[in-house]
Parts: structure tokens; sequence; C-alpha cells
């Protein structure tokens, strides 16, 4: 995978020069939807479902996760209400997204005006000419300045941040006497209390995914902005290798089978009582509804070494050949800042735009995302995480 990337990204370089002054003359606009009446104002008839169905499309938008099928099927309903505009969307499965959004668009084919991205792959997109940016950012108060700076790439801010999925660490009501103050805090009182009969983990995360293993080598690591901009993997070789240690000395105390945990699985085993404490996604939080526990940031590995969470955004890009920029990125706009009191209900995404009452659970899912180590859409991150998931796979 990593050869292809490299080279892609020779071939895009090539062709951003060519595409460098269309790109940089475009401008976001103040906004279709916003011109003219508001949706509750727009234009409605009693055949309005009978028009959106047949009307002809005016912007193709793809996304790759099927968890928001529902969602943007409504929100281009929405679209269509408050301007007239039908975008169609379309999802696509792929192993190789971005490629394929590349290919289309090389190809002259149907490709996306506009489309989600995974933060991480910012750069490639950016690189392909495939991500325009953005220059009118009115009206988003309430939006995180985490999401904000995820959209940014090479000081420029090219996206429209949508959603986030961070960690948090969620355990069993009714055994621990206090909040955990560490992992090595739980083991020890693991030791000294015995743990319900049914209980069959003490700990349980996806081992296999990078995303879940970060924290137990947080503290060593760091993305820093270089002068381009983009971000760097900094890493401090002793203290890396202090996490691996401790994290090599616990796992005796959490017997998890790498061949059989899975994000699913984890989930299921709480629910089920089988697992006091856990490691779970942001968006694992729609699933313990109605189930009794506990949630707070991720603790300390120890009383000398820290963790930390990293932290992922969607968001929407609008594609650098599009001949309808402008619609777009008003799409766009809409999604992000019209849309977004019906993201978690409909998908268990986040939206980055907070609403107005939260209650214990949203505030801290929201301050894990704020206090979480951005994954950072350059191409050394991916090496980052491919490293690390082999590293990890090593102790089991």
């Amino acid at each position: 995978m990593e050869v292809k990337l490299k080279k892609r990204l020779v071939t895009a370089m090539v062709l951003v020069i060519a595409i460098a002054c269309l790109a940089a003359g475009v401008q976001s606009g103040g906004g279709i939807y916003q011109r003219g009446e508001s949706k509750k104002e727009a234009k409605k008839t009693e055949d309005l479902a009978e028009d959106y169905e047949t009307a002809d499309a005016g912007l193709t938008f793809w996304y790759a996760d099927a968890d928001y099928e529902a969602f943007f099927e409504q929100a281009s309903r929405d679209y269509y209400e408050a301007t007239g505009i039908k975008v169609q969307p379309v999802r696509k499965e792929s192993l190789d997204y971005i490629g394929e959004v590349y290919s289309a668009t090389m190809e002259d084919g149907i490709f996306p005006d506009v489309y989600l991205l995974a933060g991480d792959l910012l750069e490639e997109a950016y690189l392909y000419g495939l991500a325009v940016e953005e220059r009118d950012a009115v009206g988003y108060e309430g939006v995180c300045e985490q999401a904000l700076l995820a959209a940014v790439y090479d000081n420029r801010r090219i996206a429209y941040p949508l959603s986030f999925n961070g960690c948090v660490f969620v355990y069993q009501n009714g055994y621990f006497a206090q909040q955990p103050a560490s992992l090595q805090a739980i083991i020890d009182y693991s030791n000294e209390n015995e743990p319900p009969e049914n209980v069959e983990y003490l700990l349980e995360w996806d081992v296999n995914d990078p995303f879940f293993d970060f924290p137990f080598i947080a503290n060593s690591v760091r993305f820093e902005k270089n002068e381009q901009g983009s971000f760097d993997v900094v890493c401090d070789e002793a203290l890396y290798q202090k996490d691996l240690e401790y994290f090599s000395g616990i796992l005796q105390s959490f017997s998890m089978h790498a061949d059989t945990v899975s994000r699913d699985k984890v989930i299921e085993d709480f629910l089920a009582g089988k697992t006091l404490c856990a490691i779970v996604d942001t968006k694992s939080i729609k699933d313990l509804e109605g189930h009794s526990y506990s949630m707070m940031q991720m603790p300390r590995l120890n009383e000398e070494l820290a963790s930390g969470t990293c932290a992922m955004t969607d968001m929407l890009v609008v594609n650098g050949f599009s001949g309808q920029k402008e619609e777009a990125a008003d799409f766009a706009r809409f999604v992000m800042l019209e849309e977004a009191d019906q993201l978690w209900e409909m998908t268990g995404y986040y939206p980055v735009r907070k609403a107005q009452n939260l209650v214990d659970r949203d505030i801290i899912a929201y301050d894990a995302y704020e206090n979480a180590a951005l994954s950072p859409g350059t191409i050394d991150a991916l090496d980052f995480w491919i490293t690390l998931q082999e590293t990890i796979r090593k102790y089991f």
C-alpha cells in the first residue's frame, strides 16, 4: 500500500501544478441556502417528496461508511427542500477510497463534486488536487477548535469537518469503590477484590486496531507541525521503550486473545458484564445506551507513565476538478452546520458542532476529542500506524 501511495503522489504533484491557477481562483461563496429563505421558510409543496425523486441530480456526493447512509439521504432531501438542488449521495466501498475518487475524476466519468473523507487522508487528497481551499469560515460558532484545526493542511483550510471519533474509558458500576486513577490501580484493586463470577476480562480493547493501542504509547509520541503546516511524527525512544515494557508486563492481567477480539466484541462483552473495563471509541457510546456504566477519559498507565488518546475527524471535501465548486461547498457547509443536530441519533458519530444542551456523557466525549492528539493527515503518519500495529501484535 505504501508503494502504491507514493507512486500516486508523484503523479499527483505534477497534476497539482497544472490545476493550481484554477483552484486558487475558487471561492466558496456566501452559501446558496443562506442567501434565500431558511430551511423553515423554504418553499414547500405537497409533492416535494415526489419532486425530489424525479429531479435530476445537480451534485454528486460520495462517502464510504455505511453508518452514514440514512443521514446523508436525509441531508440530501433537506438540502433540496432548502435550495431546489438535488445532491445524489453515493456510497463507495473501497480499500483505496481516495484512489477511487482520483481515478473516477481523471477518467471524466461520474465523479464526486464533494465527498466525505477521513482526516488522515487529507494530505493525499490535497496533493492530488482533489481538495479546494475553504475561504469563507463565517458562521462556525460552536464548532470544536480541534475540528477546524483538523481541516487544515499546508496552512490552508481545505475541508469542512463534520464528525469525530475518539477514545474513552468505560467501567462497570458497582465494582470499583471510586473512579480508577490508573490502569495499575485497576490491576491492584482487582488483586485485592474478587470480581463478580461472570467476569472474564479485567480490561478489553481491540488490540488489532492501533487507534485503540495508541493510549499505551501516547506519552512518548508527538505529532508536531512543520514549516509547511503538516504534521511530523516525533518519538521519544527512551520513553517509548518504557511504555512498551510496562505494556508487556501488564498483559497477563488482561488475558485477551488477539485472534478473537474486535471492536464489536468489546462492546458485546461489556454489555454482557463479561468485562469490567474497556477502551472504546466515542461512536460506541450510543451502543451503551440503557446500560449501567461509568465513563471517563483514558486514565494514566501508572503513577510514572501518562496515557493519551488519538482522534479522527471525518470531513467533507470539495473536489478541485468539480465544475460546481461553489454549490459543492455550499452543500458541505449545509451538512456541517444545519444537519448537525440529527447526526448522533442517526449515526452514533458526534458532530463537531456542539449542541446547546449536553449531558455528562457528551461532555466527556467532547473533552476527550479536544484533549486528544489529532491523527495527522500525512503519509508519515500512515507509516507510524502500520509500525504501531505490527509492534503491538508481537505481544499477543
